[in-house]
């Protein structure tokens, strides 16, 4: 390999690196799961999680857009918190009501899993966080 080459793969490799950290890239540590236990079917059902930290300014959430959600249907997906705050879930039920509920306070260093149970007029989180960050 010429000097040159060299040297470019190297320019490359760090810009990359410096854009990486700017961008604030963060693994995906925590999993999140939906389950529809009403009965019915739930419509516009969307999780908010601290998330997307803007560099100047407070954070903005993050949202997990799920559409409709079946009875007995469960998705899931892995995100990361950017900060503290709360995890909230919102949802429409088929007689056009909407729900909103939040679980209590994160630190945004959690990593691990955030179980959200809907049943109908009422939600519940079950947090599982690795070590003593519950």
């Amino acid at each position: 390999m010429s000097r040159k080459t060299a040297r470019g793969t190297f320019t490359a490799a760090a810009a990359l690196l410096m854009l990486a950290t700017l961008t604030g890239c963060r693994p995906d540590n925590i999993f999140f799961s939906v389950k529809n236990e009403s009965g019915g079917t739930l419509h516009d059902v969307k999780v908010t999680y601290p998330g997307e930290k803007i560099t100047i300014g407070p954070l903005i959430g993050s949202t997990i857009n799920v559409g409709t959600l079946e009875n007995s249907t469960i998705i899931g997906t892995y995100r990361h918190f950017d900060g503290p705050g709360n995890v909230t879930v919102s949802y429409s039920t088929e007689d056009g009501h909407t729900h909103s509920f939040s679980s209590p306070p994160v630190t945004g260093s959690e990593k691990g899993e955030v179980r959200v149970s809907i049943e109908g007029n009422w939600a519940s989180f079950d947090t599982k966080f690795e070590g003593s960050q519950q």
